[in-house]
This record gives structure tokens, sequence and C-alpha cells, in this order.
């Protein structure tokens, strides 16, 4: 398994899989930064005098920690830094669903579709969370990647960044659609 864990084209794939999700999300943020304030604020786990602060300075690390995974040296630093950052949001949800605040939005892209949390968001963060692991505990112990596998790595991994992003823009248009339901319902 260790072996599997350590092919240069899977962490590859992961490498950009992860960097492109963290651009993503921190370019959206950064573009909608009022927004995101409101949503930091929302969560209700730090003072509102923190919540301006943090609502800028995520974004920036996440920008840090995407290009970061794209550099060599820096790589796996920045896989343990997006699994620590990966774990806190996970537990930012888990203590808002744990207080049945599960209306909020959980703040992941600013794309104009609000995904409220839910223990399903709780449990994808925790996947990401291993996957960034898989990448910083791998790249030291990786054979050197050729060319034909890290071509093939980015392909995959944005081909799966693709599809995470489609499947996230399907996630807020159901939560649209189930609020949309809920108001003409009272």
């Amino acid at each position: 398994m260790e072996e599997f864990l350590s092919q240069p084209m899977l962490l590859w794939c992961l490498r950009v899989f992860l960097a492109l999700m963290f651009a993503t999300a921190a370019v959206s943020k950064l573009q909608n930064v009022e927004e995101f304030y409101g949503v930091v604020r929302n969560f209700r786990l730090v003072p509102d005098a923190a919540s301006r602060a943090l609502a800028l300075v995520l974004p920036v690390l996440e920008l840090a920690i995407a290009a970061g995974l794209l550099i060599g040296p820096l790589a796996v630093p920045a896989a343990f830094t997006a699994a620590a950052l990966l774990l806190v949001f996970a537990v930012a949800l888990g203590i808002n669903v744990a207080r049945g605040r599960t209306y909020i939005d959980c703040g992941c892209f600013r794309n104009g579709l609000k995904q409220t949390v839910s223990w399903l968001l709780v449990g994808r963060n925790i996947v990401l969370t291993a996957l960034a692991l898989v990448v910083a505990y791998g790249l030291p112990q990786a054979v050197p990647a050729g060319l034909a596998e890290i071509a093939t790595g980015i392909l995959a991994g944005t081909t799966g960044m693709a599809l995470y992003v489609c499947a996230s823009l399907l996630g807020g248009i159901s939560a649209q659609q189930a609020q949309n339901s809920s108001a003409k319902g009272h």
C-alpha cells in the first residue's frame, strides 16, 4: 500500500487537485470579501473583531498552500498545512452541525450558490485531509516522476477538480431548491 501511495503520478494528481481546489476557493473568497466576512461571522466560532481578519487571511493562506503544493521543495510543508486547515474546517463545520446550525453557508466557494453545512461536508473535509496527508507522507518516498507521469497526473488532477466543482455546484443548486421549497411552504 505504501508503494502505491508514493507513486509519482498519483502524487501529481493529488497535488494538482488540491492546489486547484485551494486556489479556486481563495480567488472566489477574495472576489467576495464582504460576503465571506459574513460567512466567517455566521459560524460564530471567533469573536466578531477577529472575523474580519480571518476572512482576509484565510484566502491568502489558501493561495499560499496552492502555490506551495506545486513547488517541489515546498510541497510537503504545504500538504501538511493543507491537511491542518482542512481539519480545522471539518471541526468548524462539525461544531455548527452539532449546534443544529445546518442552515448556514459553508463558505467553501463564493459562487453564488450556498451550500448548507452538514455531516456530509464534514466527511468531505476529512477525506480531503486524508488526501493532503497522502501527499505529505508520500512525496518523500516517491521516485522521481517522468514527464509522462507528471503530464498524466496534471491532467487527472485537473479533471478531478472539474468534477469536484461540478459536484459542489450541484450541491449548491440542490440546497437552494430545498430552501426555496421550504420558503414557499411557509
